[in-house]
Order: structure tokens, then sequence, then C-alpha cells
């Protein structure tokens, strides 16, 4: 169907990754080199704030091996902004404020949309044991990002937390392990590092076991979606074949 569109999208004749369309305004990138030993949650703020200034970071993908209780070596990030890409890898290198480390970042030719494909009975189990705090008392002239930061570690003592949300004047914290709730009430109202936060509400769990989605064949608008992957370096000539094939088809 040489030279045909199908509203939005556009058959290219080729095989070269470059010739792909991207996301408009998109950019991957691959990054490593950040401590494997944390949570997920503080090296996805971390990295966040880093490529902050290459333009809205979407997108972090940090995945975690249960099996050694370890984070993978490598995420993917996706960068909203032009230029993006070329400003991230100029980072490359770079040491990460606050951090210690160093992280290295390429162009990815993989792109994570959302979500996390890698779900396990043990990643599972780490989801339907989280409890959401609502806290208040923290700076609110803060930037969000440094906010997220700065909640992580007041409670990062309690237990791994895994999501800090800051929607208005009272913010969500996420956090997961043995007696974490006990401990975040303990905290409360304590002065840490000059933060002194307070614990107003223990949020009952979210998820129930009905609720959790452990295959893509069927995801109603209230589960969890699969992530979508786009492969932007994988070979599409045989698919631009059967497409010409096919070249009889109409579309509105």
């Amino acid at each position: 169907m040489e030279g045909s569109t199908v509203k939005g999208f556009e058959f290219i004749d080729s095989s070269d990754a470059s010739d792909i369309p991207r996301q408009r305004g998109i950019s991957s990138i691959c990054v490593e080199g950040f401590d494997t030993s944390l949570y997920a949650c503080e090296v996805e703020l971390a990295l966040t704030k880093h490529f902050s200034s290459c333009g809205k970071v979407t997108y972090v993908n940090v995945r975690r091996n249960y099996a050694k209780g370890t984070l993978h070596r490598h995420t993917y990030i996706n960068i909203y902004g032009e230029g993006a890409l070329e400003k991230a890898l100029q980072l490359s290198g770079k040491k990460v404020v606050g951090a210690g480390w160093r992280v290295f970042a390429k162009e990815a030719l993989m792109t994570v949309c959302a979500g996390d494909p890698h779900h396990t009975a043990e990643s599972i189990k780490h989801v339907r044991s989280e409890r959401t705090l609502v806290v208040e008392g923290y700076d609110t002239s803060l930037p969000e990002i440094d906010l997220q930061i700065g909640l992580t570690k007041y409670f990062s003592s309690c237990g791994e937390v895994n999501r800090v949300t800051v929607p208005a004047w009272k913010a969500f914290v996420s956090i997961r392990g043995e007696g974490a709730v006990e401990k975040a009430l303990e905290l409360s109202g304590r002065d840490v590092g000059g933060w002194n936060i307070t614990v107003v509400r223990v949020l009952p769990p979210l998820l129930a076991k009905k609720n959790f989605p452990t295959s893509s064949r069927s995801h109603p608008s209230n589960k969890i979606r699969p992530p979508v992957y786009l492969n932007l370096g994988a070979p599409i000539a045989k698919r631009n074949q059967k497409t010409k094939e096919e070249s009889s088809l109409s579309w509105e």
C-alpha cells in the first residue's frame, strides 16, 4: 500500500530504524550506573531530578530482581521536550546530586510507555502489602520533586517507600515492610532533618487479589493495564510486505 496512510500512521518501506517515526516530542534513553542496592522509588526520584533539565521526565521504569533483592542495573526513561535526547546524552557520566553515583545514558531503541510487564508472584505480593499514609506539615513552597525526595528520605527508616504523590496540601506516601505503618506513626510529629511531618490518616489496602491482573487477556478500565512497548529498532520490512498485499483494504 505504497504512499497510503491510516489516519495518523504512515507505512514506511525501509528497515532502517532511523526512518521509524517516534512519538512526537518524546525521547527515550537507557541509563545505568545507579546504586542497585537502593529501593526503586529512591532511584526513580533521583533520576527524575537529574534529567529534569533536559525536559519533562514522563516515565522512569526501574525494575527489581526479587530473587536477588536488588534492582536491575539499567532503566529506561522517557523525556518530553525539544532537544531532550541531546541534552540527556550530555549528562552521561555526570554525578547525580545528592546520590553519590554517576549515571551513563545512551539512546534507547525500546520505549516502555506504561506499567511494568514483569509482574511476578513476589512483586504482586509486595504491591498488595502496601499501605498509604496521608501526611502534612511539609514546606509547600518546595518543588514537587524535592518534596517527593524529602518525604521518601523522611519515611525511609520505617520501611520501603514505594511511591509519593503531592496533589495538594496533603501528600500520599505508599510504604511497605514489617511494622512500617506503626513506625511511621511513631515518627509522626518528630523533627527529622528539619522536617516535622504529621501522619493524619492511614488508608486501607488498595488492591484486592481479584483486582490485580496476572495475564493480558482481559484488562477492564478499573484494572492495571499492561505496558506498551515500542520497539524502535526492529526490522519492519516483512510487515510492510504484508501491508502491500492487503492494499485493497480501505480505512476510514
